[in-house]
């Protein structure tokens, strides 16, 4: 009897050994996995750095390439850039650079901007002023909806999972679970929204859809702005946009948007 219960014992204790063991290399391996991920995170922050560097670099040393706007702006033609190649180990680095002055930021555009921005997507106008409160109802600091908005009650109501945070937007993500946002149109306007910088956009740099959310942009600013870029010259006034609109169009930028 005693033979069998040292056998037992010997048993349980080899089986606690090995769970220990399993347990000591599982978090070895995390560990490593951790160090992995963390050298291909910084590796491609230095990566990125150095290709903005070269940008800037290539731009001084050989001006002649340069267009007026360009000397003025070295960046104006940087854009967006993605760098996916980068690979330490196992571990794989995404990095993409863009100018926030180039988006909508997220936690500063007022409905109409919303509004404005989703209609040039484009989408249906009715639709659009409704996403657009909706956006602004989540981020604002009270429960009251707006007329075509919805507030906590109306997202309890519904069983979301996430309700308003009633302050601005920690992430983009976070812009999924507003009601009347989809998947599809989520892929859609995430790419012309940021939650970084102040909320002014640089005409110089910024896609179409994004000019729509300017106050007074209608179609005809827009089209000279794209015209001016095209000609490689630089906004530095909304007088410069004025000049090549006509009467009607000029009138209006100046309301909407008084220098």
């Amino acid at each position: 009897m005693a033979a069998m219960w040292l056998v037992v014992l010997l048993g349980i204790g080899g089986w606690q050994l090995s769970l220990s063991s399993r347990a000591r290399r599982l978090a070895a391996a995390n560990a490593l996995e951790l160090i992995a991920a963390r050298a291909a995170a910084d590796a491609g922050v230095e990566t990125g750095l150095a290709s903005l560097t070269d940008t800037l670099h290539a731009s001084e040393g050989n001006p002649s390439r340069l267009t007026a706007a360009g000397i003025l702006d070295p960046w104006l033609s940087f854009g967006e850039r993605r760098i996916d190649t980068l690979r330490i180990s196992a571990e794989r680095a995404t990095i993409m650079f863009y100018d926030p002055a180039a988006r909508v930021q997220l936690n500063h555009a007022s409905v109409d901007d919303l509004r404005r921005f989703l209609i040039a997507l484009p989408m249906d106008a009715s639709d659009a002023d409704r996403l657009a409160q909706h956006i602004l109802d989540w981020r604002d600091t009270d429960d009251q909806p707006r007329s075509r908005g919805a507030e906590r009650a109306d997202y309890l109501r519904s069983g979301a999972r996430l309700l308003p945070s009633n302050a601005g937007f920690g992430d983009l993500d976070e812009l999924r679970s507003v009601d009347g946002m989809t998947a599809q149109l989520f892929a859609r306007v995430a790419p012309h929204l940021t939650l970084l910088g102040v909320g002014q956009i640089n005409v110089n740099v910024a896609p179409a859809a994004v000019l729509y959310s300017l106050p007074g942009f209608g179609d005809e600013a827009v089209a000279a702005v794209i015209r001016m870029r095209q000609q490689h010259r630089m906004v530095h006034s909304r007088d410069e946009i004025a000049r090549e609109l006509s009467r009607s169009a000029a009138e209006a930028l100046s309301i909407a948007a008084p220098e």
